[in-house]
């Protein structure tokens, strides 16, 4: 029994230097297991345009990630630079680690009324690269600390809080630990906000 407790744990711990390498999937506390990203959003290297989600945005200037935050009681001017269409709100700076909820779709839709299959989670994670990735994390949010109605009832989406956050130093470690109980500490695991 121990020689196959040690072998399940030799295995884990492959695989979760195999995940942490690849940077393709984000650990689950609340169902121990890996989750993929849903799709990953990198700052484009010639600087030319991608497409994007219409609450994020690059900032070639200032070579950082932004989202949108919207403020339904005041109009602002078109963002013509980028051609965004939203008026109803601005866009900020995203943090490395910090995590939000978003509705690309209904970007300027009081929360009551926004249809709950067009909420979104995103983070602002580290990639091998060395860069900032803005990455959809819906599937991983959704399973592993709150469902997208209660980010809803919450008033978090697009409101320009930060719903969770990553512990970034965590998710650079390259070294796993031993087993499920060091996994919570990789850095996959969200501090709710």
């Amino acid at each position: 029994l121990p020689k196959m407790e040690a072998d399940l744990l030799a295995k884990e711990k492959e695989e979760d230097l195999q995940m942490l390498h690849q940077n393709s999937h984000l650990w689950s506390v609340e169902n121990e297991c890996w989750v993929k990203k849903d799709e990953v959003f990198s700052p484009p290297l010639d600087g030319g345009e991608h497409t994007l989600p219409s609450t994020i945005r690059w900032n070639p200037a200032r070579k950082q990630w932004e989202r949108w935050s919207k403020n339904l009681t005041t109009r602002t001017k078109k963002q013509h630079l980028t051609g965004s269409s939203l008026t109803k709100g601005t866009f900020f700076p995203a943090r490395e680690g910090d995590g939000w909820a978003t509705s690309p779709n209904e970007a300027e839709i009081e929360s009551k009324q926004l249809a709950t299959q067009s909420i979104r989670f995103f983070a602002c994670l580290p990639n091998n690269a060395d860069t900032l990735d803005v990455v959809d994390v819906t599937s991983w949010a959704s399973t592993s600390l709150l469902p997208k109605e209660a980010a809803r009832a919450l008033d978090a989406v697009d409101s320009g809080k930060t719903l969770f956050s990553f512990d970034v130093p965590a998710l650079n470690k390259k070294d796993s630990g031993k087993g499920k109980q060091k996994k919570k500490n990789k850095g996959a695991e969200a501090n709710h906000a």
